[in-house]
């Protein structure tokens, strides 16, 4: 029976060590905190090496509280650390990465520290690292600590050790301590929560880095800014057109089972529970929300960055102007029921008396919210601590890909319309209403002018409105209970469609205008051709341009009708410095301008992630500077422009 034990516990470790962050093998220690607390002094290292973590004494033992609903370590600041009896006498190469919520914002303090280690010594503190951090991949100054959850990374050794003479087979000398300045850098205890932290004895390319941080800011709900999100199987799972429009606080729920990714509610560590979307139902903690998923399952969301306040009111409904965009990954086509909870109190203290709080989901993933096929979600509950639910919401269950939802104060008398507008060949448009809310049969009446158009009663909520003649529409809507809802909307033929473009721009200090020539014209087939004076062209409705000139677009509907703009971007005469196109392709120009008052030295240094200068270039005695380069290798760099006046700093993007 002995035996027998042995083998099942031998087996067990085999499965538990099959898993690695991001599907990166040869992971050489792993702590994870949410693997099962530890009741001794020990605690688990989840890679094959199986290295022993412990604690000195009881009250060396960090506690354990949670982080995104996930367990974590939370050290004092005063006695808490751990110790790892490894070799750094042989690291020549290493990538090591770590979460950490940092709770002592006054002084620097130690995450990791080496002692007889020799040269190869590591000091690792809350402050002299890179990191990210919301937009920021920044050297973070000690007298700018903050407490917000963060994703760390830290390369290489690439030098032979002089002390290998005193390693004996797998042993050496050197320790590794977790919180806890081991050295002589008078670093503070680290206070704070610190969940998962593991090495790799090798340098990984940039597709195992970014499965990596991945697996990382889905689990702990970190943003990586500007970055492409990938599953261990290298499956974009949040994509370059997510970011770009919906780039901020980004979160995840993710089964990964490569990863050992079960992460089954999830919300943005940056924003304190803003907004937490749950598989199923919201629990205590992610361990407890028994929800099943099919692996490789990903539901990934962001927001655009526009301000918590509601518009103005339309059609009986208030927007909130911030959106979110939620994406649907899965290798089994499988959409699942969902818990949404968003705290609005201090947005909304009370909801207005006949009003009520609705989620609002954009079935088509544009996020114009005027199409007449919305979905509206009424809220639930709102529980003690202000936070309001909403159950059972199904994102992404027409398989497309993505939704975006938003969260909307609604009248009794709901509408959402879509209104195709007449083109070159049909000079008649056309109206699609949805009545959401209130009690059919529903009397419409729609007029032009003073003239009655139609005068209908509809026991449906759907009523279609064609051959639409050009000019200004008043619909007015009753309901069973006699509440009404009014709204004016104009049929607008081709020839007279402005495409709401300025005669000129003056490029900002981010180096960059950006210009719809859609937002008037609603035929969706429409293709879109811009061309310019300096060479620039592009098929997109939607621009970014970062040059001046002259621009020409031309809009050609599926029916052939054609529409021209033309506009001119200039450069402001004012000082400053800019950098463009920011993101660029591998092995593409980007362009650092520097406009200056008078004649002044210029140098540029352009750093990698680990912190590595890359390149540098120094020019002097003008006061216009336009220095042109380029980058071969993909990644996130930190491009410096130093004069004798001004320091800039820019974060570029290698894609």
């Amino acid at each position: 029976m002995k035996h027998l034990y042995t083998i099942i516990l031998a087996s067990f470790g085999s499965m538990a060590f099959c898993q690695s962050p991001g599907g990166v093998g040869e992971v050489s220690l792993w702590l994870k905190a949410d693997a099962g607390k530890a009741e001794t002094l020990l605690y688990t290292d989840y890679s094959s090496n199986q290295y022993v973590i412990s604690a000195d004494n009881e009250k060396n033992k960090p506690k354990y509280s949670l982080l995104n609903y996930n367990e974590t370590l939370d050290f004092d600041g005063t006695n808490s650390f751990l110790k790892v009896p490894y070799v750094m006498e042989t690291l020549n190469k290493v990538n090591l990465f770590l979460v950490y919520q940092n709770k002592n914002t006054n002084r620097e303090s130690a995450l990791l520290s080496t002692d007889f280690s020799g040269e190869k010594e590591l000091h690792y503190s809350t402050a002299n690292i890179f990191r990210y951090n919301n937009e920021q991949i920044n050297y973070v100054e000690p007298e700018k600590l903050d407490s917000i959850t963060s994703l760390s990374m830290y390369s290489r050794f690439d030098t032979p050790s002089q002390r290998i003479g005193e390693v004996l087979g797998s042993s050496g000398k050197s320790n590794m301590y977790i919180g806890k300045d081991a050295g002589n850098k008078n670093w503070a205890a680290f206070k704070g929560k610190l969940p998962e932290f593991f090495i790799y004895r090798k340098i990984l390319t940039r597709n195992e880095r970014a499965r990596v941080n991945s697996y990382l800011a889905i689990k702990y709900g970190v943003t990586m800014p500007m970055t492409e999100y990938l599953s261990s199987k290298s499956k974009r799972i949040w994509k370059k057109e997510d970011y770009s429009d919906y780039p901020e606080n980004v979160a995840g729920i993710a089964i990964d089972q490569h990863s050992g990714l079960y992460q089954k509610q999830s919300t943005s560590t940056s924003e304190n529970k803003r907004l937490i979307i749950a598989a199923k139902e919201l629990t205590v903690s992610n361990k407890s929300n028994t929800s099943q998923l099919a692996n490789q399952t990903f539901l990934v969301w962001g927001n655009n960055r526009e301000a918590l306040e509601f518009d103005k009111e339309s059609l009986g409904q208030q927007f909130l102007k911030r959106k979110w965009k939620v994406r649907l990954t899965e290798e089994k086509q499988a959409s699942f029921p969902s818990e949404v909870v968003f705290y609005a109190k201090d947005i909304l203290p009370e909801i207005p008396e006949g009003k009520k709080l609705c989620l609002v989901i954009d079935r088509s993933g544009k996020g114009d919210f005027n199409k007449a096929d919305l979905e509206v979600y009424p809220m639930e509950t709102v529980d003690d601590k202000g936070f309001i639910h909403f159950k059972n919401i199904v994102f992404d269950k027409d398989f497309s890909g993505a939704d975006v939802f938003t969260f909307a104060l609604d009248s009794k008398l709901l509408l959402t319309k879509e209104i195709i507008q007449a083109d070159c060949k049909n000079n008649f448009g056309s109206l699609k209403l949805n009545i959401q809310g209130g009690a059919a049969p529903f009397k419409i009446n729609l007029m032009k002018g003073e003239a009655v158009v139609q005068n209908q009663t509809s026991p449906s909520p759907k009523v279609n409105f064609n051959n639409l003649a050009p000019g200004s529409y008043t619909m007015e809507i009753q309901d069973k209970s006699n509440t009404v809802s009014r709204f004016t909307f104009n049929i607008t033929d081709f020839s007279s469609i402005d495409q709401d473009l300025k005669e000129s721009y003056v490029l900002p200090q981010n180096g960059f205008v950006e210009v719809d020539a859609s937002r008037n014209i609603t035929n969706k087939e429409t293709r879109y051709e811009w061309t310019s004076d300096n060479g620039f062209t592009s098929t997109g409705s939607k621009v970014k341009i970062y040059e001046p000139g002259e621009y020409t677009v031309t809009a050609t509907t599926s029916d052939g009708c054609m529409k021209t703009g033309k506009i001119a971007v200039t450069q402001p005469l004012e000082n400053g410095i800019t950098i463009y196109p920011n993101p660029v392709h591998a092995g593409e120009n980007f362009t650092i301008r520097v406009r200056l008052s008078k004649a002044e030295d210029v140098v540029v240094r352009i750093y990698d992630m680990s912190g590595r200068l890359a390149k540098e270039k120094k020019e002097s005695g003008k006061s216009f500077y336009e220095i042109k380069d380029l980058l071969l290798a993909e990644g996130t760099y930190i491009v410096v422009v130093e004069t004798s006046t001004q320091k800039k700093n820019f974060k570029l993007i290698i894609n």
